[in-house]
């Protein structure tokens, strides 16, 4: 019995042993599993951490090469955005939106060969064009006595009637001095009527007491503010002609000049305030002089366009401040123009249609920049496409009524198509973010965007105003800008001058010369007749005389 005690105190106590060990082993085990939960719990949080960031990093990489093909295709693309006319009514042959499309899976109407610029080979030529409108001058070609001899016999030849005529064209700069002499009289009665020596009167000058004729600050006018060349380089190009002549010679003269132009860049800004529509656009523009109040040289080259005025204002600032202090107080019209908020800011009377090219280029860059939304870049660029054929066809047929109307509702069907497939993708929640900030910009600016619908004379882009400032752009890649305030208000003056005459088809060399013959003889100031030399003034015999070449139109 004592033995079988034992063995069961013995088995008793084996067996708390085992307890209290698995009770300490349960006590770790739990430890452990805490750790590891608390642990497991940390990781989950870095790689939550970890797939935003990657996701973060993913979207920006995006943007990233996006950013780097338009850049690439700012230095290395073709600058002009015309592509081939779509069909605007094959919005079936759109491609899928396939956020997983390959590069490689463009379309085959991506991939035609490009007709080639220019006459194609084989087409039939017009022949050489005659230039009958330069002025000729003839040059008699004979044979020498000699040659009017039969070789062998020695008899003379008969002369034939008529000429064997053929012709070039000669491009000649000339530089000459126009020595004026001025006749000379005494007086031969003793009545002393008349004291001493009677002299002819000089020729008129625009800059008295100058060395240079109108027709050289004509020249140097459309040298520095048409074709763009910098003074430095018109010096250079003056002394390989023989006269070297100081650049402040030059610089003094203009501005001079530009004291008898102001008055005439006063009357365009006034004609442009009278308008109801305008087209606008700025560019930056450095004026190398400090000035108060102004931090750095950069400036702002604005132009408002009208019907018949091209207006550049040189201001310091970006800010809606310029276009209100231009349009006057309470202005009224409709402005075209990109999506700059300052447009936006300009009063309830005054309505923006917003530029579709700028539209379609959010489009361009996603094709170009995203390769998984190159095929919804591409159908979306389609469909802008294919409103700019549909207004085109409609403004063709504008004077009559019947097809107008049919045009006219062929556009509006396709304008509501276009805005239930942007808001039918906007629901989307799968929609990546580039092609979201496109089509709320799009949504955000519908209003404007489709006022040329229902005011067809309203232009569905405002690439006239980029054009203008073309020239401008030029000129600051070739003299970087101004070196001081007045320069630079000379420089505003010159573009709007040039760019409305050309606007208006007038000759610009011919209209200047008659204009500064007209101070010339008025003493070098402004002409009493100021207004008559305006554009819109101008005799329809002096619109004639002055019509410039198809070029410049």
């Amino acid at each position: 019995m004592l033995v079988q005690d034992a063995e069961v105190r013995s088995r008793e106590i084996e067996l708390r042993q085992q307890a209290h060990y698995w009770r300490a082993q349960h006590a770790r085990a739990t430890e452990r599993e805490a750790a590891f939960k608390e642990k497991a719990q940390r990781l989950e949080q870095v790689v939550r951490r970890q797939q935003a960031q990657i996701s973060e990093l993913t979207h920006k990489l995006e943007e990233a090469l996006a950013r780097i093909a338009w850049l690439e295709g700012q230095v290395f693309g073709r600058k002009s955005e015309q592509c081939p006319t779509p069909d605007p009514y094959a919005h079936d042959s759109i491609p899928a939106l396939d956020d997983n499309a390959d590069a490689s899976d463009e379309p085959e109407s991506c991939k035609e060969p490009r007709r080639k610029r220019g006459k194609q080979p084989g087409a039939k030529g017009y022949g050489r064009k005659r230039r009958e409108d330069l002025p000729a001058e003839e040059v008699l070609h004979d044979l020498l006595e000699d040659q009017r001899r039969c070789p062998r016999c020695g008899k003379p030849f008969d002369a034939f009637p008529g000429t064997e005529d053929s012709e070039q064209i000669e491009w000649e700069v000339v530089l000459y001095r126009r020595i004026h002499k001025r006749s000379r009289y005494v007086p031969t009665c003793d009545c002393r009527a008349v004291p001493g020596l009677v002299t002819a009167p000089g020729p008129p000058k625009l800059i008295p007491k100058g060395m240079f004729a109108t027709s050289f600050w004509v020249r140097l006018l459309m040298e520095k503010f048409l074709f763009q060349r910098p003074l430095y380089r018109v010096r250079k190009v003056l002394a390989l002609e023989g006269l070297c002549v100081s650049q402040g010679t030059l610089t003094g003269g203009l501005q001079r000049i530009g004291e008898l132009l102001q008055p005439l860049y006063t009357r365009i800004l006034e004609r442009s305030r009278t308008a109801k529509h305008w087209k606008m656009d700025e560019t930056r523009w450095l004026v190398f002089e400090e000035v108060a109040g102004k931090d750095g040289y950069r400036w702002w080259l604005w132009v408002v366009i009208t019907n018949d005025t091209v207006v550049f204002l040189l201001e310091p600032t970006r800010s809606a401040q310029v276009p209100r202090d231009h349009l006057g107080e309470n202005p009224e019209g409709i402005i075209n123009a990109d999506r700059y908020s300052v447009y936006k800011a300009l009063g309830n009377k005054i309505q923006v249609a917003f530029c579709w090219s700028h539209v379609r280029r959010d489009f361009v860059r996603i094709h170009d920049g995203y390769r998984r939304l190159r095929h919804w870049g591409e159908s979306w660029v389609t469909r802008i496409n294919a409103l700019f054929k549909l207004n085109d066809e409609r403004l063709e047929v504008l004077s009559a009524p019947q097809a107008f109307q049919e045009k006219d509702r062929a556009l509006r069907d396709a304008v509501e198509a276009m805005a239930k497939q942007r808001d039918r993708e906007l629901e989307d929640p799968d929609l990546r973010k580039p092609a979201r900030k496109a089509l709320e910009s799009l949504h955000n600016h519908w209003e404007g965007c489709i006022l040329f619908v229902d005011q067809p004379e309203i232009p569905m882009d405002n690439n006239e105003s980029e054009r203008r400032l073309r020239d401008p752009a030029v000129g600051r890649k070739n003299y970087y800008g101004s070196g001081s305030v007045w320069s630079g208000a000379l420089t505003a003056i010159c573009f709007t001058i040039f760019q409305t005459l050309l606007k208006n088809g007038i000759h610009p060399k011919k209209w200047f010369l008659a204009y500064f013959d007209a101070c010339a003889q008025n003493g070098g100031r402004v002409p009493e007749n100021l207004d008559e030399f305006l554009p819109w003034n101008l005799s329809q015999q002096q619109k004639d005389a002055w019509r410039c070449p198809e070029p410049f139109t």
